[in-house]
């Protein structure tokens, strides 16, 4: 049996990109597969470069489907599961590439095992020429193996949550089943990610699930100076994310005892107590929202744990400041109007 693999390529304005990311794809040495492409791109170019694959021999493989307007990235990746066919999806970053092997090689794990959620690997890192610089550097806990491939799902969002990093990876590197991602794609427990977007997905797929982290880097993740990982709204989206997350898990009883969630919530907190004010200012009040509602619910689930009773009090006087600087936002705004 060769169920249908869904390659999905939401794409904008990087037409030299995709088409190395396209022919990744189209070089699979797995044979039935779908590449569903969705463009946000301003112009024509990215368009043309599809269309002179349209008509090669793996043509029929490939869908392209040009927004009318630049729907956003996130709507753009959801927009591509919900057009997808397959039984099984990967997602393929439009400046990314696989690995010929990357769909044969982590197929049957998910194939033979409905208990695993996931595949994922080690990965290629590449600079903007295709060039590479290193293999990504292995997590903190032990790889699959052949005689004990699959690792404990909870287990891994636990170590996300304490590190606050992705040790899943980006979409590029991760197989998974279409049926088992019940919310849209970049949502966890009702909540939109802002800039985690798929640590929201890997969590949702691993709170009943298990997964499989193969050492051979199976795909090439490039780095270039079109990214926006290192800016500071992209930051601030990231601690807010990262905040969500951890409340929600918390709600569905995935940390295997207190003391974690105490140890991750000190931690959050204390990122908050130090960024949120000067965040604020820098951006002139225009995120406080957002701030504020995380500071708030921080405090809130403070209070429930004596251990953390001195970083709920810390917190309370974060929310009275901030609240403050938001009635002082709107008065100069109203006072503005008034002019």
């Amino acid at each position: 049996m060769t169920p249908l693999v869904s390659i999905l390529l939401p794409t904008f304005d990087r037409p030299q990109f995709l088409e190395q990311a396209l022919v990744s794809a189209l070089n699979q040495t797995y044979p039935h597969i779908e590449i569903i492409i969705c463009d946000n791109s301003q112009n024509d170019a990215t368009e043309q470069v599809v269309n002179s694959y349209l008509t090669s021999p793996s043509g029929s493989k490939i869908r392209y489907v040009r927004n009318n307007t630049n729907i956003g990235p996130t709507a753009n990746q959801q927009k591509c599961f919900r057009l997808a066919k397959g039984e099984y999806i990967n997602y393929l970053m439009d400046d990314d590439l696989f690995h010929p092997r990357k769909i044969e090689l982590m197929l049957p794990y998910l194939m033979d095992n409905p208990k695993i959620g996931l595949v994922t690997s080690l990965k290629q890192l590449i600079n903007h020429f295709g060039e590479p610089i290193r293999i990504s550097n292995a997590p903190p806990f032990k790889l699959s193996t052949i005689k004990k491939p699959a690792m404990r799902g909870q287990t891994l969002i636990q170590s996300m949550l304490t590190d606050t990093k992705n040790y899943i990876g980006e979409p590029t590197t991760v197989l998974f089943r279409k049926a088992d991602l019940l919310e849209p794609f970049g949502t966890f427990g009702g909540k939109q990610a802002h800039n985690n977007v798929d640590v929201a997905s890997w969590i949702a797929l691993l709170v009943k699930k298990d997964a499989v982290f193969l050492q051979e880097p199976l795909s090439s993740f490039r780095k270039h100076p079109t990214q926006l990982t290192n800016t500071l709204l992209s930051r601030m989206g990231c601690q807010c994310d990262w905040i969500d997350a951890t409340l929600l898990a918390k709600k569905q009883q995935i940390f295997d005892d207190s003391s974690t969630f105490v140890k991750i919530v000190n931690r959050l907190g204390k990122t908050v107590m130090d960024n949120f004010p000067k965040w604020n200012e820098a951006t002139n009040s225009l995120y406080l929202d957002e701030l504020l509602e995380r500071v708030r619910q921080l405090a809130v689930a403070s209070e429930k744990t004596k251990k953390l009773s001195s970083l709920a009090k810390d917190l309370k006087k974060l929310t009275l400041q901030l609240e403050k600087s938001k009635k002082t936002s709107i008065l100069i705004s109203e006072t503005c109007d008034a002019i």
